[in-house]
This record gives C-alpha cells, sequence and structure tokens, in this order.
C-alpha cells in the first residue's frame, strides 16, 4: 500500500523555494527507494571469489609445470576454461535482477546478512556464499597442495 504525498510549494523572502511534504513517512525521505523490498541476488563478489581459486590454480599450474609440450596443454586448457568461465560470467551479467519492486544493489554486508532467493527457495546470504565459494576454494588449496608435492618430487 503507498502513501500518497501531498507536496506544496512554499517561497519565504530571502530563501530559495522549498517542497514541503504532507503525510511522508520519514524514511521515505531520507531513503531514496522507499517502497522498493530489498535485494535477493547474489553479490558479484561471491562469483568473483571462485574465479580468482580458478585463477590461483591456473597460474600455480602454469608456474609448476611450463616448458615444452606441456605448455600446449595448459594453453589449451586455459583457453576453454576462459570459454567456460566467460560463459557462465556473461550470462550472469546480462541476466540481471530484473524484478521492477525490488532494489538492484547491495553491499556485501546487507548479502551475508539478507537473503539470496534460489530455485528452491529462499537462503541467508552466508549460506548462499559457502555454496558458491568453499568448493573452488577447497579445489585451489588442494591443486596447489598436490602441485608443491610434484615439484619437490621432481615430476
Amino acid at each position: 500500500m503507498a502513501t500518497i504525498a501531498l507536496r506544496t510549494t512554499t517561497t519565504f523572502p530571502a530563501e530559495t523555494p522549498r517542497i514541503a511534504s504532507v503525510g511522508t513517512p520519514e524514511y521515505a525521505k531520507t531513503d531514496p527507494t522507499p517502497y522498493l523490498l530489498p535485494a535477493t541476488r547474489v553479490h558479484p563478489i561471491a562469483i568473483a571469489i571462485p574465479l580468482l581459486a580458478y585463477a590461483w590454480l591456473g597460474v600455480a599450474a602454469w608456474l609448476a609445470f611450463a616448458g615444452g609440450e606441456t605448455s600446449l596443454i595448459l594453453a589449451v586448457i586455459f583457453v576453454l576454461s576462459v570459454m567456460y568461465f566467460g560463459l557462465l560470467v556473461g550470462g550472469a551479467v546480462m541476466g540481471r535482477n530484473m524484478t521492477p519492486e525490488r532494489q538492484q544493489d547491495r553491499s556485501v554486508r546487507e548479502f551475508l546478512d539478507g537473503e539470496v532467493e534460489i530455485a528452491t527457495g529462499r537462503i541467508t546470504g552466508r549460506e548462499a556464499m559457502m555454496q558458491i565459494a568453499m568448493m573452488p576454494v577447497a579445489l585451489a588449496i588442494g591443486g596447489t597442495a598436490i602441485i608443491l608435492c610434484a615439484v619437490w618430487a621432481g615430476i
């Protein structure tokens, strides 16, 4: 239910014209989007963390195994992975939260403390961050450990 604000223009001598609001709630005077529901989309930071974990693993593999025919294999894997992740990120960017009654942006703190809408309902932002970021970060850590073992063994 929307509140209709009646506005009248008043002019005082030696002052600029002001808009006087009658019946406008206090939060509507400070918040530029007072009647919008909070955003429920995933924050871009939650998408960037798995991409950075993958990039870390790729850089570690290049540093450890580049040279000879292995460089060609690493280059092909890198190009295919960039295409794959590029399609995912491009689709996510193009499929913005376009719901007209919801806010479009929110901070990382609001994302973590708020809710995220998924196919089966809603979960908290912290749960969404764990589901999105835990596996890629764990794989990057484990892959780095395997690469370090291989370099230490002289493979």
